[in-house]
């Protein structure tokens, strides 16, 4: 049986070789995608996606792990590509369409923007969707992924840690393992 393949889309301001990159590459042989060559505040979410789409074009059962910022890219990358069979969602900065974007630091106004897609919320999506919360969060609120896991049909399970996995990171190779493993 052929085995699909998988793809790690990092956070906003972490890289392809961050800790968690590092990891899911050595222990689930994910292939890292680089998705901007600038500095985080001077991305386009747009160039974002055409780095992920060119990366996954020639496979069609992809199978997207997607880190805050990443997971966000991830759930826009599948809303468009037929490519993408699951979507694997560690702590996603999914914004809500009541959120105030306003109150959110340490991102441009111009991104945050662009992030608030009511369509994230008002149509379902193809992929499968797993979600994978740290309890104690301080980073993306645990009820913006609550109410797109709704909107989505999406499993959730959370774990007793923070935005970066920092008590659970060891563990989180096999929990995804456990996930690309099920039967939707």
């Amino acid at each position: 049986m052929k085995q699909n393949k998988i793809y790690y889309i990092h956070g906003y301001l972490s890289s392809p070789q961050s800790r968690k990159g590092e990891l899911l590459k050595e222990k689930l042989n994910v292939i890292p995608i680089k998705y901007r060559d600038c500095e985080p505040e001077n991305l386009e979410i747009s160039d974002c996606l055409k780095n992920i789409y060119d990366k996954i074009r020639n496979d069609k059962e992809a199978i997207l792990i997607g880190s805050s910022f990443g997971g966000y890219l991830s759930v826009r990358a599948s809303k468009t590509s037929q490519n993408i069979k699951k979507l694997i969602l560690l702590n996603p900065s999914i914004i809500p369409p009541e959120v105030d974007i306003n109150t959110i630091k340490n991102m441009p106004i111009r991104i945050l923007k662009e992030m608030k897609d009511i369509n994230l919320f008002n149509s379902k999506l193809e992929s499968s969707i797993y979600i994978i919360l740290g309890s104690e969060d301080i980073v993306v609120p645990n009820c913006w992924s609550i109410e797109f896991a709704k909107a989505q049909k999406a499993k959730l399970l959370f774990l007793n840690d923070d935005h970066s996995f920092s008590k659970n990171l060891g563990k989180i190779p096999n929990i995804i393992n456990q996930i690309i493993n099920q039967k939707n």
